[in-house]
């Protein structure tokens, strides 16, 4: 018999906190469910602890793999070619859930043969943590706006998985990004748990925070998201939805980090190329109906010109928000 669940957890240089998630994935009321953990590389002692955590638990259905590193968007593509689940779900190596996540989520997917099932989840910081609500939306447009492009708090029916066109972006980062909003256009029928169950680790040190070449990534991610669309023929639906991304991504998180890049010269870069894409794509993207919704953040995007994005960085390189 199939697993219920398979969970990919991707582990590059994770020996300090691997265990925890592990421990609760180990602790899961589900049955049948299997892990599948992917060492990409570790220069640490990563592996060492994998290895030992599998003997210490031989009951526990772990499969470990370990390759060269390719980044963690190479690793998921991996892990994905060697799960047996029913369902797939995501585990990153410095977060962990509670013990009833998985079994609430099947179940849920169980009731109407669901391709996806989404839950809420913990920000978690050295402040303390909160929990983030998401959904419920409509599935299209709707989803696109509104989706959180997280993989780890939702589950997905492995044959849609099998039968997509797409895997993640080779080399990038944001790869959850680009998996999640290419899938939603072959998405039809999806269902919310309003719980939050994965406890999501904001570290000052994750490469998800640091202000460096890599943010450039969203460049080539983004790029990939509208050829998708443009060869698919599904622009004319999407077209909306696909520009408030553009908008929110470049004018929101990714321009509060790249604002934050030290070197001036490489800031003005990173900014310029987020601001060349958003406007060669979307030329007319301020009159787009999503920012006519009120609230502070669509003021805000509506205020930005090119002849005031730099004064914007300038606040945004001070201010003291985590995100936007």
């Amino acid at each position: 018999m199939n697993p219920t669940v398979s969970v990919i957890v991707p582990c590059y240089n994770s020996s300090k906190t691997v265990e925890r998630t592990l421990d609760s994935l180990r602790a899961q009321t589900l049955r049948n469910m299997e892990i599948v953990v992917i060492n990409d590389g570790s220069r640490d002692n990563t592996l060492e602890v994998l290895e030992k955590y599998a003997e210490t638990y031989p009951e526990f259905n772990m499969h470990i793999y370990s390759k060269e590193n390719e980044g963690i968007a190479e690793a998921r593509n991996f892990g994905l070619r060697h799960v047996t689940g029913e369902y797939i779900g995501f585990l990153d190596s410095d977060d962990y859930t509670t013990e009833d996540m998985y079994r609430t989520l099947y179940s849920k997917a169980k009731e109407e043969d669901y391709e996806m099932v989404v839950s809420n989840f913990y920000w978690v910081n050295s402040k303390g943590k909160r929990e983030e609500k998401e959904g419920p939306y409509a599935c299209g447009p709707e989803m696109m706006v509104n989706l959180f492009a997280v993989l780890w708090n939702k589950i997905y029916r492995h044959d849609l998985i099998r039968s997509l066109d797409f895997e993640f972006p080779y080399g990038n980062r944001y790869e959850d990004a680009y998996f999640l909003y290419l899938m939603t256009s072959h998405l039809s029928h999806i269902a919310f748990v309003d719980e939050a169950y994965v406890h999501y680790i904001q570290s000052e040190n994750s490469i998800t925070h640091n202000n460096n070449e890599e943010v450039k990534n969203m460049i080539n991610v983004f790029e990939g998201i509208n050829k998708y669309y443009k060869e698919h023929l599904l622009m004319e639906k999407y077209h909306d939805a696909l520009e408030y991304i553009h908008i929110r991504f470049f004018l929101g998180n990714s321009f509060l980090r790249s604002s934050r890049i030290k070197n001036k010269q490489d800031r003005t870069y990173t900014i310029r190329l987020g601001w060349d894409l958003l406007n060669r794509e979307y030329p007319e993207w301020h009159k787009n109906p999503y920012l006519k919704q009120g609230g502070a953040k669509n003021l805000y995007f509506r205020m930005v010109y090119g002849w005031n994005i730099y004064f914007f960085a300038w606040i945004f390189r001070h201010f003291k928000k985590e995100n936007l």
